[in-house]
């Protein structure tokens, strides 16, 4: 009987984790299985070794190693830095962010592109919270889960003459009106040929953006320029029509070797 509970509680746990934390259910589900079937393991091992134990103790024990284990897992994945070599190749837009392509979005007139309920036409600036884009241009939308690196990069070679914080709510991307009303962190970064925006935004879970750079400061491109913490997204805004994207929906990129355009 403590084996059928066990198994039922600790799923359940898992699969509200899964739920809250909005992670991939193909990695997700298979590893709730996983952690469920090592605990029952560890609580079978203490009941034939240590009958005796006091049975709410078994249960701390079979649970809490499965758990401790998984933060473990999850911190690994999430403060992981890699050194990166970008591409040697010029004219080339990289990716800012590890995770996958979830929209690639044509701007207009300056206007968002991404159609919000309630709301008819609505400025870039909104989004952006500066007047990146009077005409036309490219947006392309990066979801990062935990098990993405969380460290972002200089799409091009170039100086910053834009970072500005904005001030919002905390809720969950899965609603589009979220993109405007959370909190998220702009930056913009201007070479010769081309300038572009990166939009860092938090979501349910992100409760700190961390820049690396300052404004005037040159970045080389592939550089590391700042942080999102537990899984997020960050938007790329190019700011010029005429560019070859070579990415689509669905991809996984990563930040500093991905190409996404060239121009």
């Amino acid at each position: 009987m403590i084996y059928i509970f066990f198994f039922v509680f600790f799923l359940t746990f898992f699969l509200l984790i899964i739920h809250k934390w909005e992670i991939n259910p193909r990695v997700s589900l298979p590893w709730s299985v996983l952690m469920t079937v090592l605990g029952l393991s560890i609580l079978f091992f203490i009941e034939e070794s240590f009958p005796d134990l006091d049975i709410l103790l078994k249960l701390v024990i079979s649970t809490s190693i499965p758990i401790l284990f998984s933060v473990f897992v999850i911190a690994y994945f999430f403060f992981r830095d890699p050194e990166r070599n970008p591409p040697n190749k010029k004219n080339i837009i990289l990716s800012p962010a590890d995770g996958k392509v979830i929209y690639i979005n044509e701007i207009t007139s300056g206007e968002f592109p991404i159609a919000v309920k309630g709301k008819n036409k609505i400025p870039l600036s909104e989004f952006t919270s500066e007047n990146f884009i009077s005409g036309k241009g490219i947006q392309i939308g990066i979801a990062m889960s935990f098990l993405h690196v969380h460290v972002n990069r200089s799409p091009i070679d170039g100086n910053i003459v834009r970072i500005k914080r904005v001030p919002g709510l905390f809720n969950s991307l899965k609603h589009i009106s979220s993109l405007l009303e959370n909190e998220r962190v702009f930056t913009q970064i201007n070479s010769e040929r081309i300038k572009l925006g990166i939009v860092q935004i938090a979501s349910r879970l992100v409760r700190r953006i961390d820049s690396y750079k300052k404004e005037n400061e040159g970045v080389t491109i592939g550089e590391r320029i700042g942080i999102i913490k537990f899984g997020s997204q960050v938007d790329l805004i190019i700011d010029k029509a005429d560019i070859k994207i070579l990415t689509k929906v669905g991809d996984e990129v990563k930040a500093g070797l991905s190409i996404l355009a060239e121009y």
